[in-house]
């Protein structure tokens, strides 16, 4: 039987993300590399902006803290926003730094 898995991100420590388009700090909480699934805790900071890019599979944000705009639109704490799998990601900029949670849903071969 698997046994669940508790982080308590307070305590974690955050660290650079790597492989992302534009400066980030990140706390993993969930990475299965074999299936590209992953959940982590991105922080963007103040005047940071993230380039255009893609992903192979689906991408869902949820903002925690702070504001993001992208596409015209502002994501604020509580904002949920999906992009499809192998969809174009329009630049992300924040005036004052955001904390998201993504959520890299697996990858199908």
């Amino acid at each position: 039987m698997s046994k669940a898995i508790i982080h308590h991100t307070p305590k974690m420590k955050w660290e650079k993300l790597q492989e992302f388009p534009g400066p980030a700090d990140v706390k993993i909480v969930r990475e299965d590399p074999s299936l590209g699934a992953k959940t982590m805790l991105v922080q963007i900071p103040a005047g940071g902006r993230i380039t255009p890019h893609s992903h192979r599979g689906i991408v869902q944000h949820f903002v925690l803290e702070g504001q993001y705009e992208t596409e015209g639109e502002f994501c604020e704490p509580g904002s949920y926003r999906m992009m499809p799998a192998h969809g174009d990601v329009s630049p992300i900029t924040t005036k004052e730094g955001v904390t998201i949670l993504m959520i890299y849903d697996p990858v199908s071969n």
